[in-house]
């Protein structure tokens, strides 16, 4: 036996050890890769109503979206005519302050001297003059 012979033997001997090491390895990658297939496939049929579900929500989503932009819409239309009809009645409320005031004042300055004016002709005696009801 040569020196070559012994070596053959040596590597052959490693390449079955190698092998019989590997046969089980390789057994447990087939049943990961049969056990990830089968969990792919669960996942595949779950994932398609889910997408069906996300999408159905994601138009009603839209929809509520759209619908609640135009109510803002409305609301800011109402709002603008509201602070229009505020500033309107400011400014009525104004001019009428400022047109009646002056008729009040001259009003009651009429009033004041028609007393004045009557008291001096009645003149009753002090004593009969009430200034307060009892």
């Amino acid at each position: 036996m040569a020196t070559s012979d012994l070596f053959f033997i040596i590597a052959s001997a490693g390449i079955v050890i190698v092998v019989a090491m590997l046969v089980p390895v390789l057994y447990q990658v087939k049943r990961t890769a049969e056990k990830a297939e089968t969990a792919l496939d669960k996942i595949n049929h779950e994932l398609e109503p889910l997408l069906h579900k996300t999408t159905a929500m994601n138009e009603e989503l839209l929809a509520l979206s759209v619908s609640l932009n135009e109510k803002i819409e409305k609301s800011d239309h109402i709002i603008d005519v509201g602070q229009q009809a505020a500033d309107v009645l400011l400014t009525t409320a104004t001019i009428v302050k400022d047109t009646v005031t002056p008729l009040v004042v001259q009003i009651g300055a009429i009033s004041a001297g028609i007393g004045a004016f009557t008291n001096f002709f009645k003149k009753s005696e002090p004593s009969e003059r009430r200034y307060f009801d009892e």
